[in-house]
């Protein structure tokens, strides 16, 4: 399956940031964006708006499970209803990719052998998908401190751009030898 074919499980925050930085529509490249009870009413409460774009969101109900792994991993590693049911949504849908930008919950899907992507990975995406320039990328991770409520330390985010202008302009400019 490709990944543009393929299914989002997601926790509130990258729809939420998504949203205020004007890119929720970036989502749409995915077949459908699968969301739990829990975050969809984290959203409503944070960014409301963000759930009356046109896009294929389902929600699926989660089973209240306490005693397996999964729900005693996130137990421990403090994650909130949300996350928790997300992951508990990754466990009937492995294909999917989860997206979320808390640390612990990303570590945790890791661990469970999910593919995890956050905001920023679904920012970077739409180069190779030929949705936007390096540029326009750059512009829109350049006003995350602004215009989003993510957080992410200023110089996580040269070191991103960096990497994004060596990945994607690995020609420099050719300048005149000197003799």
């Amino acid at each position: 399956m490709t990944e543009e074919t393929r299914d989002v499980v997601c926790d509130a925050g990258p729809i939420i940031h998504l949203d205020e930085l004007g890119c929720l529509d970036l989502l749409a490249d995915f077949r459908e964006i699968l969301l739990s009870p829990s975050v969809v009413e984290e959203i409503k409460k944070h960014r409301p708006v963000a759930l009356t774009v046109k896009l294929p969101f389902s929600v699926l109900r989660t089973h209240n499970r306490t005693d397996e792994p999964l729900p005693t991993t996130c137990r421990i590693f403090a994650l909130d209803r949300g996350e928790t049911e997300s992951l508990l949504i990754m466990e009937s849908h492995p294909d999917a990719i989860f997206l979320t930008d808390d640390a612990s919950a990303r570590m945790v899907a890791e661990r469970m052998g999910f593919r995890v992507h956050g905001t920023i990975g679904v920012i970077i995406r739409t180069i190779r998908r030929g949705r936007k320039s390096p540029e326009e990328v750059l512009s829109i991770i350049g006003s995350i401190p602004s215009r989003s409520t993510l957080f992410i330390k200023s110089t996580l985010l040269k070191e991103i751009a960096l990497k994004i202008k060596k990945e994607f302009n690995p020609d420099p400019p050719l300048t005149p030898c000197s003799n």
